[in-house]
């Protein structure tokens, strides 16, 4: 990556981490409302990155599948809200779920039934995936002290992702592990960012001791957890843009690429910090 690609990405950085803080700190309003919206947002452009990456490889989704994957996070903000019942979120799901279904029994000729078991899959991937995960940062929100909660799953995963840029670029060339999904990851650059994961969750528990009232020990295991997932987030969308014979999943943010590029490496996180919160606060 060249000094210019690297200054776009620095600057594309600065520029995020003052939105999320107005997102987090500023407008906490209605359970986040203006956070929420983002992410319902981001799971539709998301989920349409993933139907052209499909689309690439002769395996598109059924048309506009992409916007009711949206509805998954929606519905977890109304639950959220209280509108509706935590008994009936997975309504929303399976609703979706059996709309794909459905559709599949609009097959007008014989011929069409040859793609329709892999149109059929690609839908219910579409729906799934980033929705389905981005869903738990709507949950996050639910929290007494959801503030610093989002603050702890944003920070985490920033430091991860920019110590493991850093140090995979200039001290990484020489332990490149050459996967096939990613080859210029290194091993360098995958403990740089479980190091800083751990970091983080280290002063957070000691900043805001509220937050995790749980040991240094404990605290050090969740962030490396969340360090590895972190990793393997953005491995996976890799993986989903080398099959598609793609650098990025799309070109609307500077230095990143596309939704998915920016967003990867928080989606396996997300259930994670979720459900650490739910036990700890139980």
């Amino acid at each position: 990556m060249g000094p210019r690609s690297f200054f776009v990405r620095t600057a594309t950085v600065v520029v995020a981490l003052p939105v999320f803080f107005v997102l987090v700190f500023v407008l906490p309003h209605f359970n986040h409302l203006a956070l929420n919206l983002g992410v319902v947002v981001v799971a539709a452009a998301g989920a349409r990155e993933l139907d052209r990456l499909l689309a690439r490889r002769g395996a598109p989704a059924f048309p506009g599948i992409f916007l009711l994957a949206a509805l998954i996070p929606a519905g977890t903000y109304l639950e959220a809200l209280g509108l509706i019942p935590a008994a009936w979120s997975p309504a929303v799901p399976a609703s979706l779920l059996t709309i794909v279904l459905l559709r599949s029994l609009w097959v007008r000729e014989a011929k069409d039934l040859e793609a329709l078991l892999q149109c059929i899959c690609s839908s219910v991937l579409v729906l799934v995936y980033p929705a389905v995960f981005l869903s738990f940062i709507v949950r996050l929100t639910v929290f007494e002290n959801a503030k610093w909660v989002l603050l702890f799953f944003f920070s985490i995963n920033f430091a991860n992702d920019i110590m493991a840029y850093l140090a995979g670029m200039f001290l990484g060339r020489s332990t490149r592990l050459g996967l096939a999904l990613s080859p210029n990851k290194s091993a360098v650059g995958f403990a740089a960012g479980i190091l800083a994961a751990v970091g983080i969750a280290l002063l957070f528990r000691a900043a805001v001791p509220d937050l995790l009232p749980i040991g240094y020990g404990l605290t050090a295991v969740i962030g490396a957890a969340a360090g590895i997932l972190t990793i393997a987030g953005d491995l996976v969308e890799s993986a989903l843009k080398r099959s598609a014979a793609v650098k990025d999943s799309g070109g609307i943010i500077p230095g990143r690429g596309g939704i998915l590029d920016s967003v990867d490496s928080w989606l396996l996180t997300a259930p994670l910090f979720y459900f650490v919160f739910l036990w700890i606060w139980r």
